[in-house]
């Protein structure tokens, strides 16, 4: 096989053009060494730094579900990390408060019931002039503190879970008293962390879970302060998972003294579905650029002398391209200078191609 490359080689020799040093190849020959060419794929920024970041989310998307009232847990329905709809019942806790509350409720129910029975009497009896003006007035006063009470009690279950139609009949004495209430999820989310345990014992306030909605993620990188320069108010932020894209919202004015690095968030534009609060990624900052930046694949890019080149396809034959590199990536590199964007780039057979090239130079009196 070297052979036959070095026989190929020989043959191109004197095939190439004096003026721009254009290799020659017809079909059989770029077939023997299996070239092909590519449009290198226009680019909107500049790969910088590869640095570690982790998934978090956005403090005003954190949730704490809290026990409205004292009590014991009887019950826990979701486990950690699964997600959840808003209203969904998270667990369940029976309360000796809750029924002093519900007591309350049916003494404010029947103190207003006669206030208003009151209040109608006495509203007739002034019409007629059995009674003073001061006495109808005396009578709207306590049905006025009689409905607030009332009030109160309703609301003070509400918070507590208890929907108005129990509220109803537990004034209409269709339902009896019962301690036990559900704790119900704020928004649509993810159980974050899980503190209630079955048996435990709560007081009011009393934090249960933190629920996490997942509509906004953000992606935190500790960048060394030596690379801060590096980092700009919207720059592109790209994952290894592919398709995870994000945007640079905020660089942290603060240097961790230990670690001497500063946090830059990046808000997550899209593959938000991949990723997960908690996990670690491997991150790539991208420097926006108003120049002509265009990407192509690691093979076809070849170095001489400390110069970089590409072998571009012209109408004639193919042209060694000097070109200055402005980052690489995984699988690709990034150029900012050299290329129009509208020739084809080889991305196969560049090393024969190079081997044909340097044999030209030599022949031509230039120097390796």
């Amino acid at each position: 096989m070297k052979w036959r490359l070095f026989g190929l080689c020989l043959v191109f020799i004197g095939q190439v053009s004096a003026e721009g040093r254009l290799l020659q190849l017809d079909a059989e020959q770029r077939s023997h060494l299996g070239v092909r060419t590519a449009l290198p794929e226009p680019v909107a920024g500049i790969p910088l730094a590869q640095v570690p970041g982790r998934v978090v989310l956005p403090p005003a998307k954190e949730f704490a579900v809290t026990a409205v009232q004292s009590g014991v847990i009887t019950h826990v329905n979701v486990p950690l990390g699964v997600k959840v709809t808003k209203g969904q019942v998270l667990a369940e806790i029976d309360s000796v408060t809750l029924v002093d509350i519900q007591r309350s409720l049916v003494d404010a129910s029947a103190v207003y019931g006669v206030a208003v029975a009151k209040l109608h009497r006495d509203e007739v009896l002034f019409r007629e002039g059995v009674i003073s003006k001061m006495r109808l007035q005396e009578t709207r006063s306590d049905f006025e503190r009689a409905r607030v009470s009332l009030r109160a009690a309703e609301q003070t279950l509400l918070t507590s879970g208890i929907a108005q139609v129990d509220i109803d009949r537990i004034k209409s004495g269709a339902t009896q008293i019962n301690g036990l209430y559900k704790v119900l999820a704020p928004v649509d989310g993810m159980v974050l962390d899980r503190m209630a345990m079955v048996g435990q014992r709560v007081d009011a306030f009393s934090p249960l879970f933190r629920i996490g909605k997942l509509d906004v993620l953000w992606i935190e990188v500790d960048m060394p302060q030596e690379r801060l320069k590096e980092a700009r108010i919207g720059d592109l932020v790209t994952a290894e998972n592919p398709g995870v894209r994000a945007r640079i919202i905020e660089i942290s004015q603060s240097v961790d003294p230990q670690s001497q690095s500063t946090v830059v968030r990046a808000v997550v534009e899209s593959g938000a579905d991949r990723l997960r609060p908690g996990m670690h990624v491997n991150v790539q900052t991208m420097h926006r650029s108003t120049d002509r930046i265009f990407k192509v694949p690691v093979a076809a890019l070849f170095s001489h002398e400390g110069r970089s080149y590409v072998f571009v396809n012209r109408q004639t034959g193919f042209e060694a391209v000097e070109v200055a590199v402005a980052g690489q990536e995984a699988y690709s590199i990034v150029l900012h200078e050299g290329l129009q964007g509208d020739e084809a780039v080889v991305v196969q057979g560049v090393a024969g191609l190079k081997a044909t090239w340097l044999g030209s130079s030599s022949t031509g009196g230039h120097g390796d």
